[in-house]
């Protein structure tokens, strides 16, 4: 089987909207909760940013290769490396002095209280 056959059939092809540098999310809700989780494997918790301001989220931060002393050459080089950032508008109102945000094992999710909305009576 060709070297190119072998490639073609792998899952490493670049998808047409990923960017470099841009972080993919993840977001769904509870009944009282709003949750964004992102992949952030690598990524030292001092070199991660995460803002909020008028229900736009924003995730930002850096990815370090490490050493590169000594590199005369790279066979394949597949990983990301550098800063990398992800805005986003929340898409239900939430209670902004009520979020958390964990990051655990490569994954940072952030939890949001929503805002209910009170049953109209009639």
């Amino acid at each position: 089987m060709k070297l190119s056959t072998i490639l073609n059939k792998t899952k490493f092809k670049k998808k047409k909207n990923e960017l470099p540098g841009q972080l993919a999310v993840d977001v769904y809700e509870t009944e009282d909760k709003l949750f964004v989780k992102a992949r952030t494997a690598g990524v030292n918790k001092n070199d991660l940013d995460v803002s909020l301001s008028d229900g736009t989220l924003t995730i930002s931060g850096s990815l370090n290769p490490g050493d590169q002393e000594g590199i005369v050459a790279h066979h394949a080089q597949e990983c990301y490396w550098g800063e990398f950032s992800r805005t986003l508008t929340l898409p239900v109102p939430i209670k902004e002095d009520e979020v958390e945000a964990m990051l655990k094992d490569g994954i940072l999710t952030i939890s949001f209280t929503k805002k209910l909305k009170h049953k109209q009576q009639e």
